[in-house]
């Protein structure tokens, strides 16, 4: 199961301060573009979290968002199917050649 991101209490709302945004509203694409590109450090790694913990938990959770991330489960390119016996078979019995 998928945790949440823990955010610490004290920075809790702390991007909204920055961009004068109410912590009860939205940020605008518009202002997190922008402090995505802050000569600040801080600012632009705060804008990179929001932009992705923003999806209300779509990487996942089956919360809403964008869709970016497939929410069903292991990425399928990286998968091969089990070798059979017969293949096994034929790459001969390792301690036969001193491999164990």
């Amino acid at each position: 199961m998928a945790y949440p991101p823990m955010i610490k209490p004290s920075r809790k709302g702390l991007l909204h301060k920055k961009l004068g945004v109410p912590r009860d509203q939205k940020i605008p694409e518009s202002k997190l573009a922008a402090a995505k590109r802050s000569k600040s450090p801080a600012e632009r790694k705060e804008a990179t979290f929001a932009e992705n913990f923003g999806h209300g938990g779509s990487r996942g959770s089956g919360g809403g968002g964008s869709g970016k991330v497939p929410t069903g489960g292991h990425h399928q390119a990286n998968h091969r199917e089990p070798r059979s016996h017969s293949e096994f078979e034929k790459m001969g019995d390792p301690g036969k050649d001193g491999y164990c």
